[in-house]
Protein backbone atom coordinates (compact mmCIF):
# COMPACT_ATOMS: atom_id res chain seq x y z
CA UNK A 1 0.00 0.00 0.00
CA UNK A 2 1.52 3.22 -1.42
CA UNK A 3 0.28 6.66 0.54
CA UNK A 4 -1.60 8.90 -1.81
CA UNK A 5 0.87 12.06 -1.35
CA UNK A 6 3.33 10.03 -3.68
CA UNK A 7 0.97 10.28 -6.43
CA UNK A 8 -0.25 13.89 -5.65
CA UNK A 9 1.68 15.54 -3.08
CA UNK A 10 -0.28 19.18 -3.21
CA UNK A 11 -3.47 17.91 -3.82
CA UNK A 12 -2.87 14.94 -0.59
CA UNK A 13 -1.73 18.55 1.22
CA UNK A 14 -5.30 19.88 0.47
CA UNK A 15 -7.22 17.32 0.92
CA UNK A 16 -6.23 14.72 3.81
CA UNK A 17 -8.66 14.65 6.46
CA UNK A 18 -8.45 15.99 9.89
CA UNK A 19 -10.61 14.86 12.76
CA UNK A 20 -10.48 17.45 15.57
CA UNK A 21 -11.16 15.59 19.03
CA UNK A 22 -12.31 17.92 21.54
CA UNK A 23 -12.61 16.04 24.72
CA UNK A 24 -11.69 12.72 25.69
CA UNK A 25 -14.23 9.68 23.57
CA UNK A 26 -14.18 6.26 24.27
CA UNK A 27 -10.49 6.55 25.38
CA UNK A 28 -9.42 9.21 22.33
CA UNK A 29 -7.82 12.03 24.22
CA UNK A 30 -8.08 15.82 22.53
CA UNK A 31 -6.24 16.39 19.75
CA UNK A 32 -6.01 16.30 15.83
CA UNK A 33 -6.02 13.23 14.35
CA UNK A 34 -4.93 13.18 10.08
CA UNK A 35 -6.46 10.31 8.05
CA UNK A 36 -3.02 9.32 6.11
CA UNK A 37 -4.31 7.47 2.99
CA UNK A 38 -3.05 4.15 1.47
CA UNK A 39 -3.78 2.51 -2.01
CA UNK A 40 -3.06 -0.86 -3.39
CA UNK A 41 -0.82 0.04 -6.60
CA UNK A 42 -1.50 -2.65 -8.69
CA UNK A 43 -3.14 -1.53 -11.68
CA UNK A 44 -4.68 -4.92 -12.00
CA UNK A 45 -6.58 -5.51 -8.80
CA UNK A 46 -9.25 -3.95 -8.33
CA UNK A 47 -9.74 -4.46 -4.58
CA UNK A 48 -11.73 -1.11 -4.10
CA UNK A 49 -10.39 -0.08 -0.84
CA UNK A 50 -8.22 2.36 0.94
CA UNK A 51 -6.04 1.73 4.53
CA UNK A 52 -6.49 4.31 6.66
CA UNK A 53 -3.60 5.32 8.51
CA UNK A 54 -4.42 7.59 11.75
CA UNK A 55 -1.43 9.62 13.26
CA UNK A 56 -2.07 12.48 15.78
CA UNK A 57 -0.34 15.84 14.59
CA UNK A 58 1.97 16.09 17.74
CA UNK A 59 3.69 12.71 17.03
CA UNK A 60 3.19 11.84 13.38
CA UNK A 61 5.35 8.80 12.74
CA UNK A 62 3.24 6.59 15.29
CA UNK A 63 0.24 4.84 13.47
CA UNK A 64 -2.24 5.15 16.12
CA UNK A 65 -4.57 3.05 14.04
CA UNK A 66 -5.07 1.38 10.89
CA UNK A 67 -8.53 1.18 9.53
CA UNK A 68 -9.54 -0.90 5.78
CA UNK A 69 -12.33 0.45 4.20
CA UNK A 70 -14.07 -0.94 0.98
CA UNK A 71 -15.82 1.47 -1.22
CA UNK A 72 -18.30 -2.02 -2.11
CA UNK A 73 -20.42 -2.07 1.20
CA UNK A 74 -21.55 -5.82 -0.41
CA UNK A 75 -18.12 -6.72 -0.55
CA UNK A 76 -16.74 -9.58 1.58
CA UNK A 77 -14.42 -7.59 4.10
CA UNK A 78 -16.09 -4.13 2.80
CA UNK A 79 -14.92 -2.55 6.44
CA UNK A 80 -14.83 -0.14 8.07
CA UNK A 81 -12.41 -2.56 10.17
CA UNK A 82 -8.97 -2.66 12.30
CA UNK A 83 -6.78 -4.60 9.90
CA UNK A 84 -5.19 -6.98 11.91
CA UNK A 85 -2.43 -7.17 9.45
CA UNK A 86 -1.31 -3.52 10.67
CA UNK A 87 -0.51 -1.71 13.37
CA UNK A 88 -2.60 -0.83 15.98
CA UNK A 89 -2.90 1.38 19.45
CA UNK A 90 -4.53 0.92 22.66
CA UNK A 91 -7.10 4.00 21.72
CA UNK A 92 -7.48 2.15 18.19
CA UNK A 93 -11.30 0.61 18.93
CA UNK A 94 -12.25 4.32 20.08
CA UNK A 95 -10.66 5.71 16.25
CA UNK A 96 -12.30 3.45 14.70
CA UNK A 97 -15.66 4.09 16.21
CA UNK A 98 -15.28 7.88 15.98
CA UNK A 99 -14.13 7.57 11.91
CA UNK A 100 -16.94 4.92 11.11
CA UNK A 101 -19.52 7.50 12.83
CA UNK A 102 -17.88 11.19 11.90
CA UNK A 103 -15.72 10.61 9.17
CA UNK A 104 -17.04 7.56 6.69
CA UNK A 105 -20.92 8.46 7.21
CA UNK A 106 -20.16 11.62 4.97
CA UNK A 107 -20.91 10.68 1.17
CA UNK A 108 -18.61 13.35 -0.39
CA UNK A 109 -15.43 12.33 1.58
CA UNK A 110 -16.50 8.27 0.43
CA UNK A 111 -16.07 9.76 -3.34
CA UNK A 112 -13.23 11.67 -2.95
CA UNK A 113 -11.29 8.78 -1.22
CA UNK A 114 -12.94 6.76 -4.55
CA UNK A 115 -11.16 9.09 -6.81
CA UNK A 116 -7.85 8.93 -5.29
CA UNK A 117 -7.92 4.89 -5.43
CA UNK A 118 -8.72 5.46 -9.15
CA UNK A 119 -5.94 8.34 -9.47
CA UNK A 120 -3.32 5.85 -7.59
CA UNK A 121 -4.08 3.05 -9.82
CA UNK A 122 -4.24 5.23 -13.22
CA UNK A 123 -0.57 6.88 -12.13
CA UNK A 124 0.68 3.15 -11.57
CA UNK A 125 -0.71 2.01 -14.88
CA UNK A 126 0.94 4.71 -17.28
CA UNK A 127 4.66 5.09 -17.70
CA UNK A 128 4.02 8.37 -18.75
CA UNK A 129 2.40 9.60 -15.60
CA UNK A 130 3.88 12.15 -13.80
CA UNK A 131 4.32 10.32 -10.23
CA UNK A 132 5.04 7.14 -12.44
CA UNK A 133 8.29 7.51 -11.03
CA UNK A 134 7.59 8.32 -8.02
CA UNK A 135 5.60 5.07 -7.65
CA UNK A 136 8.78 3.08 -8.61
CA UNK A 137 10.93 4.45 -6.34
CA UNK A 138 8.86 3.93 -3.57
CA UNK A 139 8.63 0.16 -4.46
CA UNK A 140 12.23 0.05 -5.42
CA UNK A 141 12.10 0.97 -1.29
CA UNK A 142 14.27 3.89 -2.23
CA UNK A 143 14.03 5.26 1.54
CA UNK A 144 14.66 8.61 0.46
CA UNK A 145 12.03 8.49 -1.75
CA UNK A 146 8.89 7.59 0.73
CA UNK A 147 9.88 10.65 3.70
CA UNK A 148 8.10 10.49 7.39
CA UNK A 149 5.39 12.93 7.06
CA UNK A 150 5.77 16.25 8.98
CA UNK A 151 3.07 18.41 10.36
CA UNK A 152 3.08 21.85 9.41
CA UNK A 153 4.57 22.98 12.50
CA UNK A 154 7.53 20.35 12.29
CA UNK A 155 8.39 20.69 8.36
CA UNK A 156 8.69 25.08 9.45
CA UNK A 157 11.43 24.09 12.30
CA UNK A 158 13.46 22.00 9.80
CA UNK A 159 12.84 19.76 6.69
CA UNK A 160 13.59 15.77 7.22
CA UNK A 161 17.37 15.17 5.47
CA UNK A 162 16.33 11.18 5.56
CA UNK A 163 19.55 11.41 7.92
CA UNK A 164 19.73 9.21 11.02
CA UNK A 165 21.24 10.14 14.23
CA UNK A 166 22.85 8.14 16.80
CA UNK A 167 21.39 8.16 20.34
Amino acid sequence: MIPFYVVDPELAAQETRVLNVLALHRGVPAGSYGLLELYCHDPSCHCRRVMLSIREEKSPEEILASINFGFDREAELAGPFLDPLNPQSSIAEGLLDLIQSVILSDAKYIRRLERHYHMMKQAAADPQHPAYERLQAVLTDDATSFPVLQSPHNAQKGKNTGKRHKR
